[in-house]
């Protein structure tokens, strides 16, 4: 049990030390454009999306087609 007070304690000491001594990263960050990666990523689930939609309705057609 006394080990686990420890690491505790221990624990808690870095995240309040984390707090005080957090970095501000927005100058290094700040020149970073992410926007053509985003529109990369939401083409991808646009396909995606596209593709499972047309499972889906070929699935459905087919149902109807076998009368069931």
């Amino acid at each position: 049990m006394f080990r686990n007070k420890k690491i505790l304690a221990g624990s808690a000491a870095v995240l309040a030390s984390g707090q005080a001594a957090a970095y501000d990263w927005s100058t290094v960050t700040g020149a970073v454009d992410f926007s053509g990666e985003i529109a990369g990523v939401a083409a991808i689930v646009g396909i995606l999306a596209g593709v499972l939609v047309v499972r889906k309705g070929a699935s459905f057609l087919l149902g109807m087609l076998r009368g069931g």
